[in-house]
């Protein structure tokens, strides 16, 4: 491996560095309190409730499989995709560095299939709608903060070690790396639409009698069902050990019954009642610490028949809940909705909403960008890291907008009658707040693209006569100037969108050729095996410039690779990001001090980037 040089920071530069990290020290406390309370999905404060309470016990996943299959063949566990990001990301040092995309790739396709070869059958769930509200809207913004507070800590150039530590509970996952792909190859993939994703899968493990439901989310403990709850945050993916909630133990300590806990977590707060709504009503109700349980004295007081409350008493509680205040329009509508997402019954088929949409079959195909451009929902852009501080590496706005307004262009080409614009959900600049904006659509002229049917169309001959115009659609995406470059159909389709996203970094001029030609070297020794990456080391520390050009590389390939799904490319043209963290840092280190011109050999014929014309 390389030996990495890092220069001696003076005293002066060491004394300023050093008030940096006290500085963001003092401002970590009340970000960590926020997030321990984000962290714990579902029911405010329910976790750790359950933990000062004995509500936990420790489950050997294997055997708990064994056990199982002397009762059913293939024992069934259900695992919420939400919660996959934290079972990988226990690494914070490699989180920091950006993550190594196929470790933790491989890391995932041997957790599922250990569990599969001791007999258990997979089922994962994954929430297909965005829900677009004020709550998406307040996290998005915290944790932009969030991320703003760790690249100050950056700047300051401590060791990855130190920045790991001070930052362990607020370094966001890495939401570029797409496991869904793995998933798939060890059981059934399900994308809900219809219901909220939590009550479907309830409902998948009530109906087909589960062993367990792998979640960090605590809205699970409230759904009646004989099967476990595995913390999935705590999950040892080495020994297969975790922690797992006791449904029945929360039941025992509030002294209630299953057809009372829907109540109890409606008014305890939930996704449907803001806890901070609820504050004042349960400060009524006595001491914090006794919350819960006088909660659980005033829901047994409650009068239910059949199982459900009456109107006038719906109201009654809403006017205690509110006392003093002003009752929301739409507080009686959330208070049902929240009762009613408890209930773990199937449906009635006629209740599903996707009848009539004619779109319908796009999210059955996980279309999902497609879908949203062409019903005008938000296209939505979360971020990683993006510094909108600094212009030093582009506006990241500025960068992936004519991606998507191109994107939509083509999408809504044969429809222009209709709608001419995009619904983004983005936060454009430092000041401003995530929210909902609409942008004019960019539509091709020197190209036709093809109607939708054909663009997604499985059929290999469609497929096969459309790929050129495809693959000139896409160069054009990413700029005009690539629209007749028919000589970059030579770049494997593998490194296309590696080279289409450098090409469009260039372009804004967010990105030096050095970085790109290394950013393409480890993509081409990625897919050659040309380093053992679970022996590859972990910096000593991060280059602020370094840190941030890693996260924008990832932010952007992800829009690219969207693009390529929106244009109906097969797999190989949209493979995970070729990215790895470790390998990135201890070679941007040595790269900023020697000249490498000898590396460039293998990858010279794809450096299309080097004659981009910035913008």
């Amino acid at each position: 491996h390389c030996n990495i040089f890092f220069p001696v920071l003076s005293a002066d530069r060491q004394k300023l560095n050093a008030d940096l990290i006290k500085q963001i020290n003092s401002n970590l406390a009340s970000v960590q309190v926020k997030l321990l309370v984000q962290a714990k999905m579902g029911i405010r404060h329910l976790h750790t409730f359950m933990e000062k309470n004995g509500g936990f016990y420790t489950v050997n996943m294997e055997h708990e499989i064994l056990k199982a299959k002397k009762f059913t063949e293939n024992p069934l566990l259900i695992i919420d995709m939400k919660a996959l990001h934290a079972i990988f990301s226990t690494d914070k040092r490699s989180l920091l560095c950006g993550s190594q995309f196929w470790v933790v790739e491989h890391m995932a396709d041997t957790f599922f299939k250990r569990l599969t070869d001791a007999g258990a059958e997979l089922v994962f769930y994954y929430d297909g709608t965005l829900k677009m509200n004020d709550k998406w809207i307040a996290n998005q913004n915290e944790k932009y903060d969030r991320m703003i507070t760790i690249l100050d800590g950056i700047d300051a150039e401590p060791s990855l070690k130190e920045a790991a530590d001070m930052f362990e509970r607020t370094i966001p996952y890495n939401t570029c790396i797409k496991l869904k792909n793995v998933a798939k190859r060890h059981g059934k993939f399900i994308v809900s639409n219809d219901l909220k994703c939590d009550q479907a899968l309830a409902i998948y493990a009530t109906k087909f009698k589960a062993l367990a439901v792998v979640t960090h989310d605590t809205d699970f403990l409230i759904f009646e069902g004989r099967w476990q709850v595995w913390h999935a945050n705590h999950i040892d993916v080495n020994k297969l050990i975790t922690k797992a909630y006791c449904k029945q133990k929360l039941l025992r300590t509030l002294g209630l019954q299953w057809r009372q806990m829907a109540l109890w977590a409606t008014l305890a707060g939930n996704s449907f009642f803001i806890y901070d709504e609820l504050v004042p009503f349960l400060g009524q109700l006595g001491p914090n610490n006794q919350k819960f349980y006088r909660l659980a004295e005033y829901v047994r007081q409650l009068p239910l028949r059949n199982g459900k409350l009456d109107d006038n008493t719906v109201h009654s509680i809403l006017a205690r809940v509110y006392w003093n205040r002003q009752v929301p329009p739409e507080a009686y509508e959330r208070f049902r909705q929240s009762v009613a997402f408890y209930q773990a019954n199937e449906p009635a088929k006629d209740s599903q909403q996707n009848d009539g949409d004619p779109f319908a079959n796009l999210l059955e195909n996980e279309h999902y960008a497609t879908y949203n451009i062409l019903t005008d929902k938000p296209y939505t852009c979360t971020l990683l890291f993006v510094d909108y501080r600094s212009s030093e590496i582009g506006n990241y706005y500025e960068i992936i907008e004519p991606i998507i307004a191109r994107m939509a262009g083509i999408l809504l080409y044969h429809h222009k009658e209709e709608r001419q614009h995009v619904t983004l959900a983005i936060k454009r600049n430092h000041h401003e707040s995530h929210s909902v904006v609409t942008v004019p659509a960019t539509f091709p002229t020197a190209i036709t693209p093809p109607p939708l049917i054909e663009l997604i169309s499985k059929d290999e001959s469609v497929q096969a006569s459309l790929l050129d115009r495809k693959l000139q659609l896409w160069r054009w995406v990413c700029s005009d100037d690539l629209l007749d470059v028919e000589e970059f159909n030579t770049v494997p389709p593998a490194f296309m969108c590696t080279v289409l996203t450098l090409y469009r970094l260039r372009q804004c001029g967010a990105i030096r050729i050095f970085e790109a030609d290394l950013l393409l070297l480890i993509a081409q020794q990625l897919s050659k095996g040309v380093f053992d990456l679970t022996l590859e080391p972990h910096p000593q520390r991060l280059n602020p410039r370094a840190f941030r050009l890693a996260f924008v590389f990832q932010n952007v390939y992800h829009h690219m690779a969207r693009v390529a799904k929106v244009l109906g490319l097969s797999e190989e043209y949209r493979s995970m990001t070729p990215y790895d963290g470790h390998r990135f840092h201890n070679m941007y280190n040595v790269w900023t001090s020697l000249k490498v011109e000898s590396e460039f050999q293998s990858i010279e014929e794809w450096r299309f980037y080097k004659n981009a014309n910035t913008t």
